[in-house]
């Protein structure tokens, strides 16, 4: 017997008031599943088997609900009080684990450490743990779409329209839910805040649905008949409809990987971004669902329709992989934007139409298999509960088994192929199910399926590969592998120079993550060789992302480590590193003393107990989606506690995409975990950040020198341009009251405010603003001033070394101005003539005439063996001699370059040198001839002025 209302109908009004209180649950849903799994990730890492892992156990506890419901919902005569209930149960517990999950974090921590380096063991204790934790909300979230299903499908026939319509409008919340957090309510109110918002939208949901339960309270169901729809087991059709939604479900979650991972290499992966892709896959699904419930209302039947409906997911998705740079409208050309509308275009493009379809069939079948089972609460529940069970499948298996295995493009093509197995479970022999050979609606879909799979534009993806490193190709790099695996899309680039590698590029989701070229190898060499020189004697260092291994290969060029620990998130990096490195010998990672573990580096030191003397880490810049965790206060104290007293961190911080708050509210929080903090320069815009723990002062003047006398460190420190110890001093930047004055009254960067990065700008005009800002902290002759009166440096610099590095802050500026490759710098043969009448230097004259010690070494022996003479390797010869102060070999060299046609006007380098060489009238000569008088250009008279004032020079002008 089906039960009755036991008061007055329901009105119109009333139903509007559920549809706006499942909006608010919806929106809240989101808010509460967006903080759980940042909070969670800080807990147990942003790895991908972590991650995974706790949206599993999530998923897990939404199933629970929907299965819970699904047994038990026939007895709950109050549907509308229940599901009020559900909903301050999701507020409280919510909000409860948002602000108590930083208390946990060192408890969990210390249950874990014991696992650390068992991955077995380690994953089921974060499923175990975040399942526990997520159990109770998630069971509740699980319970309320069955129960305001209940309670709106009273009445014969209204099962799919209620269905559709809550569907439709909770998903939709979600959607608001997404774009609010990420843009309105993070920022200004933190985590915390923004969980006690999504709790008051609980309440407030509780609220109006109390205000309106007494109108869908039913009398309770007679017990035998209650006894007997429990007992009786579904039908062999039901089955197939839950498998149907199952996978269909899984599939569909599948694609919004790959889809994800696809626009990945067009857009940059920023919270905002992924806010935007997730916003349009929910609003899609949202409005399908509310469609398919207003379809539904006038007469169709979801038996007839599922089937042909499943097979349209799969095509449209092909359909919109086909036609996506056409159907966005947009020129892809644009690499790696952050402009939200650009993200939304290739969004709706990409992912709506299959999204829309999906929203369509979950209603349908939910519909359809209503008819086989009658209870509602019991219908909604199992529906509910095979679709979230796919959602939890299909991420892992696009993830964990697709993705690596078949690509982006194979995989694609077979999760949309897949779709034909849930429309097969959804046929049937008699109308009104449908059946290959009477269904019009089944066979016009068949055919539409199988077209879209037979023009499926296979090997296009290799094309949108290289349109993500489009930009590097341009400038002579070659693809030469690319690695589809399991964290992301790592591309891998190498620079020839005279037909021998120069240099490689790692590009990862179409972001350049890490280089080995000149400028890249300075900054990161230089984390690990500015500790090394100024401790007295590290035995340990971690090193927190691999990147392209230099900061690695520093590391283990240093032979008084006794144990060099290797934290990377992805196993694939670590493994390229067979690539950047071919001879094992020069590997980092086949260095004995190297122990690499595959782990989100904040969770590795949160579970470690180990101390180091070194930590020196490089994750992706701070704009990125997730890694703000990575430069918080909160982070900076855990890598505090794991440096021994006496250690030494050295921290990256990329200015070049950051404006100047962004960069002043981590360097506010490196400060406020860091009692000895410090900023020194890397190279251009790159800045390292230098904390100690507990300093022991300066080690002996006799010792500070010893990296550079012994051969593997002495030779790496000279290749990046640190010829002489006193050098690093000329590196100061900022510490103790000008670091205070500099930072103002700005606010650290916490985990609780994650937002106070304002993210990189897509206007170029602003970023040459924030440009031109960080360039004038990087003024060497200011930061001279201020290294006289600097305390840290009287801790880290023995006094003979300090006061030899005043004189090198001169080369410092001109490294900053002449080499700053954003920012355009002046002509750099007035430099050069600094450099080489100044000082004994030899490598930084190569860098300033376009050379170095790669470029040197090929040519050397490439000519060797038997190369013959090029204009190239005759610059090179040149300016090798100018280095080395023979003015008229090189000269000689640069005459022999440009007769073989060099094609650059070496002219004015020539009359330079000439001039150092004291044969100032073959320089006047050679200068008539080149200039040819007034044909000159304004710049060139300048700088005929400069050698005149300079050497006593006759201008031709």
């Amino acid at each position: 017997m089906t039960a009755v209302p036991s008061s007055a109908p329901s009105t119109r009004r009333d139903r509007l008031v559920l549809g706006f209180v499942f909006l608010l649950s919806g929106a809240s849903a989101l808010l509460f599943e967006t903080l759980w799994l940042h909070l969670a990730g800080l807990v147990f890492g942003v790895g991908v088997y972590a991650s995974a892992l706790v949206l599993s156990s999530f998923m897990g506890g939404l199933a629970l609900g929907n299965a819970l419901i699904s047994r038990f919902g026939r007895d709950v005569t109050d549907p509308v009080r229940f599901y009020a209930a559900m909903e301050l149960l999701v507020g409280a517990w919510g909000l409860l684990l948002v602000l108590c999950f930083p208390l946990l974090t060192v408890w969990l921590g210390a249950m874990l450490h014991p696992a650390l380096d068992k991955p077995i063991l380690l994953n089921s204790l974060r499923f175990s743990f975040s399942f526990l934790l997520f159990l109770l909300p998630a069971t509740a979230m699980g319970v309320t779409l069955p129960l305001l299903v209940k309670a709106l499908a009273g009445r014969p026939g209204e099962f799919g329209l209620a269905l559709g319509r809550l569907y439709g409008v909770n998903t939709l919340g979600a959607c608001l839910g997404a774009l609010l957090g990420e843009t309105v309510l993070i920022a200004p109110l933190g985590l915390s805040g923004t969980g006690w918002f999504a709790a008051g939208l609980n309440v407030l949901a509780a609220v109006g649905a109390l205000a309106v339960s007494a109108k869908f309270r039913e009398e309770p169901a007679r017990a035998d008949d209650a006894a007997k729809a429990a007992q009786e087991p579904l039908s062999p059709r039901a089955r197939r409809l839950l498998a149907a939604g199952f996978l269909s479900g899984a599939a569909f979650l599948g694609l919004e990987v790959v889809w994800t991972r696809f626009l990945q290499l067009f857009v940059r992966s920023t919270g905002l971004a992924f806010a935007v892709m997730l916003a349009v896959i929910l609003a899609g699904i949202g409005l399908g669902g509310a469609f398919a419930g207003w379809w539904l209302r006038r007469e169709a039947d979801g038996r007839r329709i599922t089937a042909p409906l499943i097979l349209c997911i799969g095509a449209a998705a092909l359909v919109s992989y086909r036609l996506f740079e056409a159907a966005a409208g947009v020129s892809l050309g644009v690499y790696q934007t952050v402009d939200w509308r650009y993200v939304a275009v290739l969004s709706l493009a990409l992912m709506f139409p299959a999204a829309f379809v999906s929203g369509l069939v979950f209603t349908t079948l939910g519909e359809a298999f209503h008819r086989e089972v009658g209870d509602r609460a019991r219908s909604a529940g199992l529906v509910a509960m095979a679709n979230t069970l796919g959602a939890m499948l299909g991420p892992l298996a696009a993830g964990f088994v697709l993705l690596p295995v078949l690509g982006m493009e194979w995989s694609l093509f077979a999760l949309c192929a897949a779709y034909v197995l849930p429309a097969m479970l959804c046929l049937g022999k008699a109308a009104p199910w449908p059946s290959p050979r009477a269904s019009r609606p089944l066979q016009a879909a068949g055919v539409a399926f199988a077209v879209c799979l037979a023009i499926f534009p296979f090997g296009s993806m290799d094309g949108y590969f290289k349109r993500a490193c489009a930009d590097f190709l341009k400038d002579g790099e070659k693809l030469i592998a690319t690695i589809e695996g399991v964290t992301g899309t790592l591309q891998y680039l190498r620079q020839d120079y005279l037909g021998q590698p120069y240099a490689y590029r790692l590009v990862t989701d179409g972001y350049s993550m890490s280089s080995t070229d000149r400028s890249a190898k300075r900054y990161m060499k230089l984390f690990a060789y500015f500790p090394e020189a100024v401790l007295q004697n590290p035995k340990s260092a971690l090193l927190i992302c691999f990147g392209t291994g230099s900061t690695a290969t520093a590391l283990t060029e240093d032979k008084r480590f006794a144990s060099i620990d290797v934290v990377d998130i992805s196993q694939d990096v670590l493994n390229g590193a067979s690539i950047v490195y071919p001879k094992p010998e020069r590997n980092p990672l086949e260095d004995p003393r190297v122990r690499t573990h595959v782990e989100d580096g904040r969770f590795f030191l949160l579970a470690s107990s180990k101390k180091y003397d070194i930590i020196t880490a490089e994750p992706p810049p701070p704009m990125m989606a997730g890694v703000a965790n990575l430069y918080s206060r909160e982070y900076f104290r855990l890598i505090r506690d794991r440096l021994a007293d006496g250690g030494m961190v050295t921290y990256w911080l990329p200015v070049f995409e950051i404006s100047p708050q962004d960069a002043k509210a981590i360097l506010k929080a490196f400060s406020e975990a860091f009692e000895h903090a410090s900023l020194w320069m890397g190279d251009n815009f790159n800045w390292m950040m230098v904390g100690v723990k507990k300093p022991k002062g300066p080690k002996p003047e006799a010792d500070f020198s010893q990296p550079w006398d012994v051969p593997d460190t002495g030779e790496g420190l000279r290749r990046i341009a640190v010829e002489k110890p006193a050098q690093l001093g000329a590196l100061f930047m900022l510490d103790g009251k000008s670091l205070a004055d500099y930072l103002g009254d700005a606010k650290p960067l916490t985990d609780n405010y994650p937002k106070r990065l304002r993210g990189y700008p897509d206007s170029p005009e602003v970023q040459k603003q924030f440009l031109a800002a960080h360039n004038e902290l990087m003024d060497a002759m200011a930061a001279k001033a201020r290294f006289g009166e600097s305390a840290e440096a009287a801790l880290l610099l023995p006094p003979a070394v300090r006061a030899e590095a005043e004189a090198w802050f001169e080369t410092q500026q001109i490294m900053n101005t002449y080499l700053n490759n954003m920012l355009t710098p002046p002509p750099s043969l007035p430099a050069v003539n600094y450099v080489l009448s100044g000082t004994d230097l030899r490598v930084l004259p190569l860098w300033l005439m376009k050379s170095d010690a790669k470029k040197q070494a090929i040519v050397t022996r490439e000519l060797a063996a038997g190369m013959a003479p090029t204009a190239e390797t005759e610059f090179q010869l040149g300016i090798r001699a100018l280095a080395d102060r023979d003015y008229l070999l090189a000269e000689a060299k640069l005459r022999r370059a440009q007769d073989l046609g060099y094609p650059s006007n070496l002219a004015p380098a020539r009359v330079f040198v000439l001039c150092l060489a004291g044969r100032l009238a073959e320089a006047e000569d050679l200068a008539a001839v080149a200039f040819k008088g007034g044909q000159a250009s304004v710049a060139a008279k300048s700088y005929m002025d400069w050698l005149a004032r300079t050497f006593g020079f006759k201008s031709p002008f």
